[in-house]
């Protein structure tokens, strides 16, 4: 106690608004700039520092969670013996693949060998072949350089490990953005057979679809497959000379269905042109069903309201 009270009462020797942004660094590099080991152990304590992993430590103690597991993800790697990389959604957030409904409370790392996983306070190290996971060479701003599954091994691996949903939010963005192809997602599939989660994932993936611009609307889409009615991604409609895009819509019944996300509504000229814009298509008989994030806390209500509204409208069609 007397011991604990003298280090609480010793000034450092460094001042914390001296030290900049430090997004991750070793024991080691702290003393290099004067920060002692006693000055780690007291920055922890107050909450200016924290300890992504054993032996390392980062400034930024505001991350959100997928920062956060970025630079634990950064850590272990440069921990581990050369030749490791980041695997399943782990590699997902290292090359910057959106995921949704992801525990990303644990890193998942694969090494050269072949034995089963073992996880240690939040990492899972696995045995994997690296040659056929094509890994590729990551720059992340502030971490440097990290190794990484490829795009199509990362998306496969997510659906074989956590909610395929995850899987098909990170995928749709793959494909979209150019950064694998169909034909490498299958193949990984087809190396993958066998494996745990390999056949949630195949069915699972089939229904990826890069015309999704968001995870939102990746959800969205999943809702909506439960429903009665067909609905199409991307649909366009010309009004008076001016073309709308439609998150989704069934053309029968003119009835859209819409995911507004945060991004839609960036400033009150953006929300004016949305709101003319469903003018227009309301003036010609569309109708609209829209879907923010907290409604999918309740996927059934979403399917009711659609399914109710395209019942009512497919009445007025006879």
């Amino acid at each position: 106690d007397v011991y604990k009270r003298q280090m609480s009462a010793s000034p450092l020797r460094v001042a914390p608004s001296e030290l900049g942004d430090m997004p991750l660094f070793t024991t080691a590099e702290a003393e290099g700039r004067g920060i002692s080991r006693r000055d780690l152990a007291v920055f922890v304590r107050r909450g200016l520092f924290w300890q992504p992993a054993r032996g390392w430590y980062s400034s930024r103690t505001d991350a959100q969670i997928e920062e956060r597991h970025l630079i634990r993800a950064a850590a272990v790697l440069r921990s581990q013996a050369e030749g490791a990389v980041a695997i399943r959604h782990t590699a997902a957030v290292v090359l910057g693949l959106p995921l949704v409904r992801t525990d990303l409370g644990r890193v998942e790392i694969g090494t050269a060998g072949g034995a089963h996983g073992r996880t240690t306070k939040g990492v899972r190290v696995t045995g994997v072949d690296l040659d056929q996971l094509a890994c590729v060479e990551v720059q992340v701003p502030g971490l440097g350089t990290l190794r990484s599954a490829s795009p199509a091994w990362a998306v496969v691996g997510t659906a074989t490990s956590s909610n395929p949903l995850a899987a098909l939010a990170a995928g749709d963005h793959a494909l979209r953005h150019g950064l694998c192809t169909r034909g490498e997602i299958a193949a990984a599939l087809d190396a993958a057979r066998g494996a745990t989660g390999v056949g949630q994932a195949r069915e699972a993936l089939v229904h990826l679809e890069p015309k999704h611009e968001s995870p939102g609307e990746t959800l969205t889409a999943a809702v909506l497959r439960g429903s009665r009615w067909d609905f199409e991604p991307q649909v366009w409609q010309t009004v008076a000379g001016r073309s709308y895009r439609m998150d989704f819509a069934n053309e029968e019944l003119m009835l859209a269905v819409e995911f507004d996300g945060q991004v839609k509504y960036v400033s009150p000229e953006v929300k004016e042109d949305e709101l003319a814009r469903e003018e227009d298509l309301r003036s010609i008989g569309w109708d609209f069903v829209r879907v923010v994030w907290d409604d999918f806390e309740d996927e059934r209500q979403i399917q009711r309201e659609v399914d109710d509204k395209a019942t009512a409208r497919a009445r007025g069609l006879t």
